[in-house]
Order: structure tokens, then sequence, then C-alpha cells
């Protein structure tokens, strides 16, 4: 897809506000509940409080897409589904749970792993003959393509992907089951919304103040999340991208992961981040609310796919071809949007996706990730060129 590039310029705010001993002690305050409820949703925990209605779904959305019959008594037939992916359980948990309501047939069960061990695993468990992953979900874009290089990934087009765009087709037998765009995540005891940058660019720019060096993060540009989505970034950004890399690496801290990101955040260790995850957007309600917010940056928002993808390995091989087909449908769309991912359908309802994100960006400035052998290729050079922008 190509889109036009932005080349406007912004002006930073280089006003800051010092914080008082009063506002730090009610900042603590309220971030010391909400680290404990926040970080445990990010890493998977269960707080314990759970509502009752805590991930309704819609369950009467129709499937668009029907499948094979004959596939869909194998799937019966096989019971049980296995699914890999480093989403954690509460943002899958509506998912599965719909999923369960159309195909009560059909047990799913899911383990949160982080993303590289997610493919690790399938990987050691079919080479033992053990029981692994029949899909896995995942925003490891390389490793993706490694498990298709290997033929681990079943070369299988599900009835619902034949309307869906290219940029979700990506590659052989993995499509897009969200575009999650990135975004700043910001402490707002620290940095009032008055004074937030509104481009990456302006905060390269602020960077250096005293204020803010050293209280940035961002992740670790040699994993592959951060890999992926500095890549996306200087896919569209080009020369000036890496110039304003070069600002932001003096003055950035890296973590490898979201949670540490984001519960330092909330403690006021970092005021804000840049290229964080769209895990964390569930999060921010009740207290946490109060201390962070969030927000998009024309030039540096790139949309991350995460993709699904049957696997060759799997005891479940037809279950998984119909999970597959769910995750990309409309009723699966509508599920994810319940759990925090960002669904791209036309037609399915949520606090952020695509077609909002587009409107609040502009189509110019709209950069979708995506999934090819430069991604690959690229790896050795442009993890070295980041760590000289990063003094890694």
């Amino acid at each position: 897809v190509s889109i036009p590039r932005d080349n406007s310029k912004h002006r930073p705010n280089p006003k800051f506000s010092a914080v008082t001993k009063e506002s730090h002690m009610k900042r603590r305050a309220i971030v010391a509940v909400a680290a404990l409820c926040g970080f445990a949703a990010l890493t998977g925990c269960s707080s314990g409080n759970d509502a009752p209605n805590a991930y309704a779904v819609k369950t009467d959305i129709p499937t668009a897409a029907t499948m094979d019959p004959a596939i869909l008594d194998a799937a019966r037939k096989e019971g049980s589904l296995l699914v890999y992916g480093e989403a954690n359980e509460a943002t899958m948990k509506p998912v599965l749970a719909a999923f369960q309501t159309q195909y009560p047939d059909i047990k799913a069960s899911y383990i949160s792993l982080g993303g590289t061990e997610s493919f690790q695993r399938y990987l050691n468990e079919k080479a033992t003959g053990g029981k692994t992953a029949d899909v896995i979900v995942s925003l490891q874009g390389a490793n993706f393509l490694d498990l298709v290089k290997r033929g681990d990934i079943q070369d299988f087009t599900p009835p619902a992907a034949a309307p869906l765009p290219d940029f979700a087709k990506l590659a052989p037998g993995v499509f897009a089951m969200e575009l999650n765009p990135v975004m700043a995540l910001i402490n707002t005891t620290l940095l009032p919304e008055s004074e937030q940058p509104d481009s990456l660019e302006a905060l390269a720019k602020m960077s250096s103040d005293p204020k803010l060096t050293g209280r940035i993060v961002t992740y670790d540009g040699t994993t592959e999340f951060g890999y992926t989505v500095n890549h996306a970034y200087i896919a569209k950004a080009g020369e000036a991208g890496w110039n304003v890399l070069d600002q932001l690496g003096k003055n950035t801290k890296v973590e490898a992961s979201a949670g540490p990101m984001y519960n330092k955040l909330l403690q006021g260790e970092y005021t804000m981040s840049y290229f964080q995850s769209g895990a964390t957007r569930p999060l921010l309600t009740g207290a946490t609310a109060k201390v962070l917010n969030y927000k998009f940056f024309k030039d540096g928002s790139p949309f991350m796919p995460r993709g699904a993808g049957a696997t060759t390995g799997g005891k479940s091989p037809n279950a998984a071809k119909v999970f597959l087909n769910f995750l990309i449908d409309k009723a699966g769309q509508t599920a994810g949007c319940a759990g925090g991912f960002a669904p791209y359908l036309d037609g399915v309802d949520c606090p952020v996706n695509l077609a909002k994100v587009t409107e609040q960006l502009g189509a110019e400035n709209i950069n979708i990730a995506t999934w090819d052998e430069a991604l690959v290729n690229d790896a050795p050079a442009f993890k070295n060129r980041w760590k000289e922008a990063f003094g890694r």
C-alpha cells in the first residue's frame, strides 16, 4: 500500500512543570494501587477481582464466512485447540469465550509466552513429538516468516480472508487478527497534557531537556518487537527518521518488554515512552487513568499487525483452521476489541480501530508494518545502526 508521506514540521513546547513534593506524594498514593492492578493485567496475572461481565462480548455477530462442513466436522472430532501467543490471558479471554460460544464442541486453551518463546517452544515440542500449539498468534513478523519457510505453517486460506485487504495477508497461511498502532504513554503528573509533544520529532527536540533526559523509554531495538516497529518507522520516514532516532537515542533508556515500561511509567521512574505497545491501552482506567495518558504521534505510530497462523505440528489441524477463520472474521475481531485488540474490518465498532485512528491522524500518516523478506534481510545492518544511535 503506497501512502503519501507527510513532511509537515511540529514545534515542541519547551515548557516543563516541576513536580512538587505534594503532587509527588499524591501520585505515589494513586499508583500504589494502580500499579498492582494494572501490571498484573499486563503480565497476564489475575487480580482476583474480575467482574462477571468484565469480558462481555456480543455473541450474535453473524459469521460471514462459512467453513467447509468437512473441516468443521473434523474439528469437532478433534475437540480441542491449543494457542500460543505473547498477548496476556486477560486480553485473549473474550476472544476464547466468543469462540467457545460459537463452537462449543471445540475446547480452546491459551498459553501466554514471550513472543520469541512461542516459536521456540513450538519447534522444541514438535521436534520431540509432544503436544504443541495448533495456532500461534503473535506480533513477531520475522519469526513467523521463519516458520513459513520451514513449512511449519499450514498453507491454508480461510474463507474469511477473501475480502481482506492485502496488508492483512501477511504471509502464506498467516493473516492479521488486528492492526495495533503503537503510541506514546505519558505520566501526566510529571508532564501535563498541555506540555506534551505532539510528534516524535518534537519529542526528539525536547529530549535533551534535563527534566526528560534519561526519563524517556522505548523498546530495545534488537528485540523482535522493537526491531519490527523501528523498521516500520524508518521504512516510512527514511533518513529523516534516523536523524530523529539519533537525537532520541542519546536521551532514551530501553526495556525488553512492555511490562517494565508500563510499571516504571506508572511509578514515575520514567516520564514517557514512545513506540509503546497498544497492549497497555486497556489498562488505562480508574486510578491508572489519573496518572497515565496516551497519544498517537502522526509521524511515529506504526500499526503493528498481530499475525495468526495454523501450525503443521499441532494435534488439531482442523480446529486450528476454524479458529484462524474466526479470528479474522467479524465475530473474532469484535471479541478482540473487548480484550484491547485493534480491529481493522469495516463495521467492527471499537474505541481504537483502523478507521478511527486514520480519521485522527490522516490517511497520509498511516504506516502499516509489512512482513516481507526485507524485514529478515535488513535485520543485521539495521540493528547495528540502531545500536549506534542508542549507544548500545
